[in-house]
């Protein structure tokens, strides 16, 4: 079972989230960049670490891409490798390409989705990131 983070501050999003990853693994959720980053750094120190993280670019206070940093920063503070760094598929009801070449490049998102999700694309995207099988 995955190990999966979703960082998603609109109730309906994160349901239709949770839904749609119900028995493909284990979802933790986080309302706030900060509380991403908290979740984050306990999986580090316990030794399990997410397999994947779906993250909300518009959050209250510290935004999706200001978490991705923070989310990459300790990842390097605990000494994990870059190829064991988790996958953060970045999600927004933006249709912003700048928006996304930032959590690409800055943050290493490994995924860009825009809202509304359409079904079936949740599974699709962990597909493409060899996280589950076809």
């Amino acid at each position: 079972m995955l190990r999966i983070l979703i960082v998603e501050d609109e109730p309906v999003n994160r349901q239709f989230l949770l839904l749609s990853l119900r028995g493909l693994g284990n979802c933790q959720t986080a309302c706030t960049g900060e509380d991403a980053v908290l979740a984050q750094q306990t999986a580090l120190e316990q030794g399990q670490p997410f397999d994947v993280v779906f993250l909300d670019i518009v959050l209250p206070g510290m935004n999706g891409l200001q978490a991705l940093e923070q989310l990459r920063a300790l990842e390097m503070k605990h000494a994990v490798p870059a190829d064991k760094r988790v996958p953060v598929i970045v999600t927004t009801g933006l249709d912003d390409d700048q928006t996304a070449s930032r959590a690409f490049i800055q943050g290493q998102a490994l995924s860009y989705m825009t809202k509304p999700f359409r079904p079936g694309q949740i599974p699709e995207e962990l597909r493409k990131l060899g996280l589950l099988a076809n």
